[in-house]
């Protein structure tokens, strides 16, 4: 059997650093042997869950390892990342792996200079889900693509119970940026790179939220008309609401991306619906959900590991990853160009009175 991949963590206090690890636990190819985090007791209370050393110094957490999972602030992401590369590693990059797309741009630039492996933690892609529409598309069933609609939000409980990580300017660019990259991902992903982007938002007063509350963009990709809506205060859990929907010609094409749904409709009013559970079954949709999400994980990581190996291309690497961050600083930039009022024109003598 091949030696396990020794891996080490620099950084553990992103919401996700836990899952990835347990994806690699879970893994017989890998084996988490150091850790290091800015806050030495966060990093040693991660290295005793996963029997691993904590260790104080970067430089150090670098010995001795074949490969290094970046989980930390997006503040510190990227020394973490270039760190990794100047010691010659394969890197795994949370996203979103820095707080602006040239930042990673460069990350991702040194990675591809250095002939090394690097991933973007972009999970959602991995959805049964999404794997169906992508095969949807390629398959050509929804005829010609006029529209495709994207959702994703957060949690307006978030703020409280999370209100460390979102609410930390430092940390956080936008609420969007932080969870709606991960659909803008699913985005590119399915349908290519995107032109004309125009967009708004609000930022509602007395919010702790670092940018936008809730965010509408629109853009071309090809000749289809693409639009992603956001919201940073949404009232369902995690997940629930995030999905899209694709008309064509041919056929309609919903989804969620978890859980896995997709609702084929060609012209008759009963949609072909492939789900894993009873829409109307919260308990089973909690309870497949939280499976699912273990599992978005453990495919992440059994890509970076296959990469790693030489057996597979990443998925989605870090310069991949940088330019979802330039789509994203692209929609904030286009929310900050005036928009247009529409002129009041009465149309009858009723108008004109009221």
């Amino acid at each position: 059997m091949t030696t396990p991949i020794r891996l080490a963590f620099l950084g553990v206090t992103h919401p996700h650093a836990a899952a990835w690890a347990d994806a690699a636990r879970a893994d017989p190819r890998t084996t988490i042997t150091a850790v290091h985090d800015a806050d030495p007791d966060a990093g040693r209370t991660f290295a005793a869950r996963y029997d691993a050393t904590a260790v104080a110094s970067m430089t150090r957490a670098l010995r001795e390892v074949d490969a290094v999972v970046v989980d930390g602030r997006n503040d510190e992401a990227v020394p973490y990342a270039l760190a990794a590369i100047d010691a010659g590693l394969p890197v795994f990059v949370e996203k979103t792996g820095a707080r602006t797309a040239a930042e990673l741009a460069e990350v991702g630039a040194r990675a591809q200079e250095a002939g090394l492996v690097s991933q973007m933690g972009y999970f959602a892609r991995y959805s049964d889900s999404v794997e169906r529409t992508a095969r949807t598309l390629a398959d050509g069933t929804l005829g010609a693509l006029y529209l495709a609609r994207f959702h994703s939000a957060i949690p307006h409980q978030a703020w409280r119970s999370m209100a460390h990580w979102f609410a930390d300017g430092t940390n956080v660019v936008t609420p969007f940026m932080e969870a709606g990259c991960h659909m803008v991902d699913v985005i590119r992903h399915l349908l290519g790179e995107p032109s004309d982007i125009r967009a708004t938002r609000v930022r509602r007063p007395g919010t702790s939220s670092p940018g936008e509350d809730a965010l509408a963009a629109t853009m071309r990709i090809g000749e289809t008309v693409v639009t992603i809506d956001f919201t940073a205060h949404e009232a369902d859990p995690w997940n629930t609401g995030w999905g899209g929907e694709l008309f064509g010609d041919a056929a309609t094409l919903r989804f969620h991306v978890t859980p896995a749904r997709t609702a084929l409709g060609t012209g008759t009013h009963v949609p072909d619906v492939i789900s894993p559970v009873a829409p109307d079954d919260a308990d089973a949709i909690a309870a497949c959900m939280a499976a699912e999400n273990v599992e978005l994980m453990r495919r992440g990581m059994t890509a970076f590991i296959d990469s790693v190996h030489g057996t597979a291309p990443s998925p989605v690497d870090v310069a991949d990853g940088a330019r979802t961050l330039a789509v994203i600083e692209a929609v904030l930039a286009a929310c900050d160009l005036p928009g247009t009022t529409p002129a009041v024109h009465p149309t009858s003598a009723s108008a004109v009175a009221r």
